[in-house]
């Protein structure tokens, strides 16, 4: 078939190939009722074709038809030879026409891109494809017309046209479709789900401004992205390029406001002169109220040139700053939608060719992609923030919830120190009630019988010091250890005095025994009792000296305290350990003090020789490393 088709101008010299590219035509204009089947006064044009309006009127716009009755239609002529019987179809293709076309193949209308000749339609995006059948082509000269009328723009143009087998053109026009039409379709209901999505979001959340711009810059781009497509407006024509021209302005402003707020720039009198803008353009190009929209259209986006250069400075500024992803994507977003915005203007003013597809949807898409991917990005780092923030939480929680337990646990041992010293509180006065009543009245009556046994009465004696001393072991020290001697010297003043013993207090000021507890404190008294009851029984001795001192550690050692009782007695004989030899006063006395000063902690030291005196020195430390048995 593809040798059957000859060149559309033999005298053009184009060369034979499976499909014909027209980049000539014949061209004329007719009334809106007349097919131009004989008309002459043709005249051969270039394709493509954006000037046919200014050509025939004398301004780009011309005049604006009143409706279909009234719309002259531009026809294109072109010239097919066919050496040959077509088996099979030609198909008709061409990226770009205004407003509505229909097709004749020699003077048959086979093909025609509106459904109601009474209504206005836009096809201004759409190519055309139309299948002509081979019936209706003949060997020899083929005449083909293309017919193009714009009911309410009055503005037509065409671009080149291509004719050859279906096959070999269908993939160029599904891809020339995709740029034009479908590219759009999409853009739009992406930008549509995203405006709402985004205003759902501040709809939960009232103070997420951001994601309201979003939502309605993104709402406005949705809206703009309309024309590119809908054939039959779903409004009145007026209205719908009202609509679509004024949707831009807004979305501007909007987008305008999100890269303010993005970097938390106040511009309060900025922002009331763009919404003024705004509002004047809208209110201005408002169908029956103030100029028509549709060709003040180009007026309008000049005038948002300024607008979107210092948004786009803006944004260039505070990526170079930043250098971050999320400044980088808005500026790249933004940049690109730039220069989709140029290439468009530049195809709409026709110093491109308007076989051009128009990018701006393209462009809108990756604009809004890049503002969302900013803003996720800055989430994700609020995100990592909450995250630190949440870490730093958790780890003061622990510490509290590691604090609480130990406050639970000293709580746990107050508790149980309490109930002890409340137990201790109840032995004392039980002994004190029960069995120290007992032992003192027993004793009365031994004395006021006169004739009393010395060895008993000296035994009750005795047994009483011993509960009195055991009772005051009982009293909480609070790690006072002056406090404790201090009852221990109360306690055996009688007997030292009625022995005819004077008692030396040489005490110096000591460190809390933090570990010095009621077993704690009956080990301590213990050991000073039996000294001092050495003192009375065997040294015979009229003085004896209690003295205290504290001797500090190195470092952050606090060191030990020694409670040391001497006497003036007449001593006797120590070991170089500070053993009594086999004569030793007292028995097993010395050997049960060191073994209480060793439950301790701590350690007894005896200094004695005969004639000399004794000196019995208690070293105990300030802080235990281990805590020892009071057992």
């Amino acid at each position: 078939m593809a040798a059957a088709l000859l060149p559309a101008f033999a005298e053009s010299g184009s060369p034979l190939s499976e499909t014909l590219t027209f980049a000539e035509a014949d061209w004329v204009v007719t009334p809106h009722d007349e097919t131009p089947l004989l008309t002459s006064g043709w005249t051969r044009v270039p394709l493509p074709d954006p000037d046919a309006t200014e050509r025939y009127t004398g301004t780009r716009l011309g005049r604006r038809p009143r409706g279909t009755d009234d719309a002259p239609v531009h026809w294109y002529r072109f010239h097919v030879n066919l050496t040959a019987p077509i088996d099979g179809q030609l198909a008709l293709f061409t990226p770009r026409f205004s407003d509505r076309a229909r097709v004749y193949v020699n003077g048959s209308m086979i093909d025609r891109t509106f459904l109601q000749p009474e209504r206005v339609e836009h096809g201004w995006n759409h190519p055309v494809w139309s299948v002509i059948p081979a019936i209706a082509l003949e060997p020899g000269r083929n005449e083909i017309l293309i017919g193009l009328d714009s009911p309410y723009t009055g503005s037509v143009g065409l671009s080149r046209v291509w004719l050859g087998p279906p096959e070999a053109l269908r993939t160029r026009y599904e891809i020339s479709y995709m740029l034009r039409v479908g590219a759009a379709q999409a853009g739009t209901w992406m930008l549509g789900g995203l405006a709402i999505f985004s205003l759902g979001v501040w709809a939960v959340r009232r103070s997420e401004t951001l994601h309201l711009l979003l939502g309605l810059g993104a709402a406005m781009f949705s809206v703009r992205l309309l024309h590119y497509f809908l054939i039959v407006p779903p409004v009145s024509p007026a209205f719908f390029w009202w609509l679509t021209v004024v949707s831009l302005p807004w979305a501007m402003l909007f987008l305008f406001l999100f890269a303010f707020h993005y970097y938390g720039i106040q511009r309060r009198w900025l922002t009331a002169v763009l919404l003024a803008i705004a509002m004047a353009m809208t209110l201005l190009l408002a169908p029956g109220i103030g100029f028509d929209a549709y060709e003040s259209a180009p007026w309008v986006y000049l005038g948002l040139i300024p607008i979107a250069l210092f948004t786009a400075g803006l944004l260039l500024q505070r990526a170079w700053l930043h250098r971050g992803a999320p400044q980088i994507l808005l500026a790249v977003g933004y940049g690109i939608t730039i220069v989709a915005s140029s290439h468009d203007l530049l195809v709409m003013t026709h110093i491109s060719s308007i076989e051009l597809p128009y990018v701006m949807p393209i462009g809108a898409v990756v604009l809004f992609l890049s503002f969302s991917l900013a803003l996720g990005a800055r989430y994700v780092e609020w995100l990592g923030e909450f995250e630190a923030m949440n870490r730093t939480l958790e780890a003061r929680v622990h510490e509290r919830q590691v604090a609480l337990e130990e406050s639970f646990e000293r709580l746990e041992a107050m508790g149980r120190e309490q109930v002890l010293a409340d137990e201790r509180q109840r032995l004392m006065r039980e002994i004190h009630d029960g069995i120290g009543s007992n032992l003192v009245a027993t004793l009365a009556a031994l004395q006021s019988r006169g004739a009393g046994d010395d060895a008993a009465v000296r035994a009750l004696r005795g047994a009483i010091s011993d509960l009195k001393l055991t009772v005051d072991s009982l009293e909480p020290v609070e790690g006072d250890l002056l406090s404790l001697l201090g009852n221990l010297r109360y306690r055996l003043a009688p007997q030292l005095e009625y022995a005819g013993i004077e008692m030396e207090w040489q005490a110096a000021p000591l460190p809390q025994l933090e570990w010095l507890r009621a077993p704690q404190a009956l080990h301590v008294l213990r050991i000073a009792q039996e000294a001092l009851g050495n003192v009375i029984q065997h040294a015979g001795a009229d003085r004896v000296t209690v003295a205290t001192m504290h001797h500090p550690g190195s470092g952050a050692d606090p060191g030990t305290v020694e409670v040391r009782i001497s006497d003036n007695g007449r001593g006797f004989a120590a070991g170089e350990d500070g053993s009594a030899d086999g004569h030793e006063p007292g028995g097993k006395g010395l050997a049960n003090m060191r073994h209480r000063a060793e439950a301790l902690g701590g350690r007894l030291r005896v200094y004695s020789r005969p004639g000399a005196g004794t000196s019995i020195a208690l070293e105990l430390p300030v802080v235990l490393s281990v805590v020892q048995s009071a057992g």
